[in-house]
């Protein structure tokens, strides 16, 4: 009696455990993207933490009172590098605006003088002012965006929230999640917890300072060869390279463009100085950088990008490195060390 009893109970254990697999796996594929947010503020409050940490243990401040100047600080940051920048974007757009047809008729004279360029050239329109949006068009695709825009700053503002309780109260939310767990396993667990948060706060140290190189690096060369909207474009190379591999070379785009409405010269000089930067970047500075913080395999990075950038698109695209970094020290931890590594006789 006592046997069936026993078996019944493991029986029914195992099914609950095998209905929430069921559960989580539906609740990731069909809702991805809230589980995107979460980590996302989880990424957030893990830099928000270690600022305050690290404030608060250099200035001997109240933990609290840190935790406020860094968040203060990091918005303030951004809210003043957007009032540098936005002033000349504004300006640079109309600018392109009257530029861009100008460039492009050049741009056909110099294909029409080759064999291979005939058939593009045939392609594109004659006259390339009809090549902009026409004004209604233009009011359209502005609506769109902006509604896109309200979207993304509802969903920014939950993660800046989420993100502020989490490192307001760290202790409190490791805490509660272990309690869910055997106690037998409770202090693994709050092992395992630090070192995640400490892999994401390495990581977040090794992307800004990879950034921070990228963003200095191309304004002082944009500036050198007199490119229009240096500091911007500077601006967007810093922000892209928080993408590893995809990134840096999606922002070189706009660059290169602009500098074709400056001629085909400076067009290449462009290529040259923002190519030798990744070049350099990638191949010198990040190795470096990484080898002290988190050294993740570029091929299996490049690949976890491609699958989250087709099922969840951009935030899935962003996301991608430090939830691979988590994951690796989850299957590092718990399955590599716990299980296959487990001494015979181990509990």
């Amino acid at each position: 009696m006592k046997d069936t009893y026993t078996f019944a109970r493991r029986l029914a254990v195992a099914g609950l455990i095998l209905l929430l697999f069921a559960s989580l796996f539906y609740l990731l594929l069909h809702h991805a993207y809230f589980f995107l947010l979460v980590m996302a503020g989880i990424l957030a409050a893990v830099m928000f933490s270690g600022m305050a940490d690290w404030l608060a243990a250099k200035a001997k401040l109240r933990r609290w009172l840190a935790l406020l100047l860094s968040v203060v600080f990091f918005f303030g940051t951004l809210a003043g590098a957007f009032w540098l920048v936005a002033p000349t974007v504004g300006e640079q757009v109309q600018e392109l605006r009257e530029t861009i047809p100008a460039s492009l008729s050049q741009v056909q004279e110099w294909l029409k003088g080759r064999s291979w360029g005939e058939r593009l050239v045939d392609q594109l329109p004659q006259d390339m002012e009809k090549a902009l949006p026409e004004q209604e068009k233009l009011v359209t695709g502005l609506t769109g965006a902006f509604s896109s825009t309200l979207g993304f700053l509802a969903d920014l503002l939950i993660v800046v929230i989420t993100s502020l309780f989490l490192a307001s109260s760290p202790t409190l939310y490791t805490q509660g999640l272990v309690r869910l767990f055997p106690v037998r396993k409770r202090q693994r667990l709050l092992e395992v917890l630090a070192k995640c948060y400490s892999t994401l706060r390495k990581w977040l140290v090794g992307m800004f300072l990879s950034m921070a190189i990228i963003g200095v690096s191309s304004a002082i060369g944009y500036s050198l060869i007199g490119l229009p909207m240096a500091f911007a474009l500077a601006l967007i190379a810093f922000l892209f390279a928080f993408v590893p591999n995809i990134g840096p070379w999606v922002a070189g785009v706009p660059a290169v463009l602009i500098g074709l409405t400056a001629g085909g010269q400076m067009a290449l000089y462009v290529l040259l100085i923002y190519g030798g930067i990744q070049m350099i970047e990638s191949y010198l500075i990040t190795p470096i950088i990484f080898k002290r913080t988190v050294d993740l395999p570029p091929a299996l990075l490049l690949f976890f990008q491609v699958l989250l950038g087709i099922l969840q698109g951009g935030l899935g695209l962003l996301l991608a490195a430090p939830i691979l970094a988590v994951a690796m020290v989850l299957v590092q931890e718990l399955y590599v060390k716990d299980v296959l590594e487990e001494a015979p006789g181990e509990v």
